[in-house]
């Protein structure tokens, strides 16, 4: 298991999507996966273990002592010949 899921883990989430660090998927592979949705997201730090219950509002996990780590806008690659007026 990876260290940092015994006492914490990270949470993203945009309007659409939410997930989390797991055994399974690491931070890079999170940001991965939301970077794909290309939907703007938010990234926290939650300080419980990755399979802990607790309560999501307004997109953000209500946990004391939990970070916000920053807000993401992925790139677009805009195709050739469209231009924002």
């Amino acid at each position: 298991m990876v260290k940092h899921l015994e006492d914490y883990h990270y949470y993203a989430s945009s309007y659409c999507t939410w997930a989390t660090t797991t055994p399974e998927r690491s931070l890079a592979e999170l940001i991965r996966l939301m970077d794909k949705e290309k939907n703007t997201y938010s990234l926290f730090r939650v300080p419980v273990k990755w399979n802990e219950t607790y309560e999501i509002q307004w997109y953000q996990p209500r946990v004391e002592g939990t970070e916000f780590i920053e807000t993401v806008e992925p790139k677009v690659k805009q195709k050739k010949g469209n231009k924002h007026v």
